[in-house]
């Protein structure tokens, strides 16, 4: 009778199994960190990514006709920050520009103006559909800004303060010809600054620790803890692009 050969067949003793769990446990503590920051960037790099699209979206409109005159308008809050776009069409414009007296053509500060709700021809109740479909407000969650939350603005303009938070914005018409800005956005000589600074929001009331200087073009170094510190930067003209702040070799550089 011939005899069944035993099979030889084994699985994994106990000890090989905790040695396996062990090495996937260091494997898993050595990735986690990297993962998790690359996570936070990718959502912080997200909005900053959607946001230029607003700002961009907006401007191209002076120049498609749409608007004669925009505004894009921030409001940084304890948790979130805001961005809305808005519009002045073309005969709004030219009523205000003919109209001597209009606080227009002696207030250049007010042009901006982050105070009238009835100011932007898109912030009215008779606006068309195709008008209203083309400015945004959107409320990013991931990103917080250098502009301040809550009380008045360090520039020269006059902010809008909504609940707990302060409006600051800037301006744009077709061919650069208007070129405005108001609250923190508003710098020297009444020039707008032409850039904002974005990092990543690390808990609530939590602002990028950097502020404006002297010259509406120069970006200043940081100078508290933050994350992934970036800016937009726009001109008169348009001329958008973003830099990145690089903590090896503490510099900007343009992304």
């Amino acid at each position: 009778m011939q005899v069944l050969e035993k099979n030889n067949i084994k699985g994994f003793s106990l000890f090989e199994l905790l040695v396996v769990l062990s090495i996937i446990g260091i494997i898993s503590g050595v990735a986690y960190p990297n993962f998790s920051k690359w996570n936070k960037e990718r959502k912080v790099r997200q909005d900053i990514e959607k946001i230029t699209s607003l700002i961009k979206n907006i401007h191209v409109q002076t120049e498609k006709g749409t608007f004669a005159y925009v505004q894009v308008r921030f409001t940084n809050s304890n948790d979130s920050l805001r961005v809305q776009t808005k519009g002045m069409s073309m005969d709004t414009l030219a009523t205000k520009i003919n109209d001597g007296t209009n606080i227009w053509n002696t207030d250049i500060t007010s042009r901006c103006d982050v105070l009238d709700d009835t100011y932007w021809d898109t912030d009215t109740a008779d606006e068309t559909d195709d008008i209203r479909n083309v400015v945004y407000d959107q409320t990013f969650n991931s990103v917080t800004s250098n502009l301040s939350i809550g009380g008045g603005g360090a520039g020269g303009g006059t902010s809008a303060t909504v609940g707990s938070a302060t409006s600051s914005a800037v301006c744009f018409s077709r061919g650069g010809k208007f070129y405005e800005a108001n609250g923190e956005l508003l710098g020297p000589g009444n020039a707008p600054f032409g850039f904002i600074y974005l990092c990543r929001r690390t808990d609530s009331g939590h602002t990028c620790p950097v502020s404006y200087g002297g010259d509406v073009r120069l970006k200043e170094e940081p100078s508290g803890s933050f994350e992934f510190l970036s800016t937009i930067e726009w001109s008169r003209y348009g001329n958008f692009s973003r830099s990145k702040w690089d903590n090896k070799n503490d510099r900007w550089f343009e992304e």
